[in-house]
């Protein structure tokens, strides 16, 4: 349901609030049950409030005095919802479960009815535009249809378009029109190509978007913008190290965009940073801890968190110097990083807990008795596990020539910690003088590292 746009909270002064207001919803085919009332910040969710749907599937709840006009999210299962814009007026709603977006009812709440008039509209453009880009492209020149699907790609187009600028002229306070002045999509020509359309929007994309409103913070609509950029810069054909590159062009002109605000500005480089800690792309965190790390901050709870990630991304770069590591092996014996003599070492990060770990794991070992034991490589395999029998089964018959360490603290490891592991497994190759020279992701990433150099053939 891509139409479904997430947005986030407008913090009003508290003397402009004059009273609260009811929210009701009547949701036919709902079961008595507990629904939850959530705000926004960037894609996460808080809830803020809680009710009962009665046998008729009717529950309401009170927007109290001191709650900030926005965006909220009504929760009625873990992965089904709906959004509602509040700005100090009553809100009621119809819909039924077993259509909940297509039956949905504005019965009060102007902002309301102008929202998923709003989203209604915008789906519909999505789905001609999808489907006349292709007509516009690749059909015949000289027939007919040609000519009429053509003009209908121009008036999709500029009817949407003209659409949005009517509601923002006449709308210019609404909290609504904070969000649909967003979101006014690019006109493309229709001399452009699929290929044309991709780097005309990369250079085109923020050009209706107002990188200062702090408001939006509590919303989702930077980030979904962002996640919709980032796109641009995709490629199936390309491997990951080729996609990190791309992504760090995209990386460039978001954080331009932003920079006129520093809130805004630090809220997109702690979204970015958490939304490519997910995805394992160092490369990328690399770089934005290198190039873009916010000086200074408004929250500075979140900057010391932020800040912190973010240097010791800086410090884990290729051709640093790799944290030191002293704990003990699986027999009780102290352990030191740079005790070990070796040209080569590889710090793996796992969990027996990990599936994708215990199925990568064998595959490093058949790899180093096959290849690597001759060409010296020392592997040091750091286990994030928090019970010694799971660790203890897991290298059961396996990795005998390795060096098997762990503090069996879990996350809260002393490496895991200076080496900012986020996730299992994950890799570090030093050379001898223990300097970080590739931070592989995949078993495929392993292999070409080794190959780099001279490890492996």
């Amino acid at each position: 349901m891509r139409y479904f746009i997430l947005l986030g909270i407008f913090c009003l002064p508290s003397w402009l609030i004059s009273q609260e207001h009811t929210f009701q919803v009547t949701l036919k085919n709902l079961p008595e049950k507990e629904i939850y009332l959530a705000d926004f910040y960037g894609d996460k969710n808080t809830f803020v409030d809680t009710t009962i749907t009665d046998t008729a599937g009717y529950a309401a709840f009170t927007l109290k005095e001191n709650l900030p006009a926005g965006m909220f999210r009504v929760f009625l299962d873990k992965n089904i919802f709906f959004d509602v814009v509040y700005n100090k007026e009553d809100i009621l709603i119809t819909s039924d479960m077993e259509d909940l977006y297509e039956s949905l009812v504005v019965e009060e709440s102007e902002e309301n009815k102008i929202y998923y008039d709003f989203l209604r509209r915008m789906n519909n453009y999505n789905r001609k535009f999808d489907l006349l880009a292709p007509v516009n492209d690749y059909y015949p020149r000289d027939d007919t249809f040609f000519i009429l699907a053509r003009q209908e790609y121009i008036l999709v187009q500029s009817n949407m378009i003209g659409w949005i600028d009517s509601i923002v002229e006449a709308h210019p306070d609404k909290w609504v029109t904070k969000i649909i002045r967003q979101r006014k999509p690019l006109y493309f020509d229709p001399s452009l190509n699929e290929f044309g359309r991709r780097e005309y929007a990369k250079d085109h994309f923020f050009d209706f978007v107002d990188f200062t409103d702090v408001d939006l913070i509590r919303s989702n609509v930077y980030s979904s913008m962002a996640i919709e950029y980032m796109s641009l810069f995709s490629n199936p054909n390309m491997n990951q190290d080729q996609l990190q590159d791309e992504f760090i062009k995209a990386v460039d002109k978001i954080m331009f965009e932003s920079m006129d605000n520093n809130m805004v500005y630090q809220f997109m480089v702690e979204y970015m940073v958490g939304g490519f800690e997910k995805y394992h792309f160092d490369k990328v965190l690399d770089y934005i801890a290198e190039n873009y790390a916010p000086d200074q901050c408004e929250n500075e709870d979140a900057a010391t968190d932020l800040q912190t990630r973010l240097k010791k991304y800086a410090e884990l770069s290729v051709g640093k110097k790799a944290p030191a590591i002293e704990m003990m092996d699986q027999e009780g014996k102290p352990v030191s990083l740079n005790a070990i003599k070796s040209n080569y070492t590889l710090i793996i990060f796992w969990a027996s807990t990990c599936p994708h770990c215990m199925q990568t794991l064998p595959e490093i070992e058949k790899l180093y008795e096959s290849s690597l034991k001759t060409k010296q490589l020392a592997i040091l395999s750091v286990s994030l596990d928090t019970d010694r029998a799971a660790w203890g089964e897991a290298l059961e018959g396996h990795y005998k020539e390795w060096i098997n360490a762990s503090e069996l603290k879990g996350w809260n490891t002393s490496a895991a910690v200076d080496y900012n592991v986020y996730a299992t497994p994950t890799m570090f190759l030093l050379d001898a003088d223990k300097s970080i020279i590739a931070k592989p992701i995949t078993l495929g990433e392993l292999k070409a590292a080794l190959i780099k150099e001279n490890l492996l053939r």
